[in-house]
């Protein structure tokens, strides 16, 4: 990833993940997956096999946005912490 700001990233990922049309969109291409490699021909274990890896694919996704928005949240908080700790010291 490039020097993006953790903050900035993790409140895009939350948006994204939370939004109505990825969330649709996501759902149905996982049941399209599913329904597909139920579907496949009893001898085409390739087929079946990428919509199985494709599904594993759109969770990965997923996990990683929770990983962007946990990264997102720890920034916040040490950002904050900082902030605390500065006005502190000028403080005193």
């Amino acid at each position: 990833m490039n020097e993006r700001n953790q903050l900035y990233t993790g409140e895009d990922a939350k948006r994204l993940k939370e939004d109505p049309i990825l969330i649709d969109a996501f759902a149905a291409l996982e049941k399209a997956l599913l329904d597909q490699a139920v579907m496949c021909e009893r001898s085409d274990d390739d087929a079946r096999y990428r919509c199985i890896v494709g599904v594993q694919v759109l969770r990965m996704i997923n996990k990683h946005f929770d990983k962007l928005i946990f990264d997102g949240k720890s920034a916040s908080k040490i950002a904050q912490a900082i902030a605390d700790n500065k006005a502190g010291w000028e403080q005193g």
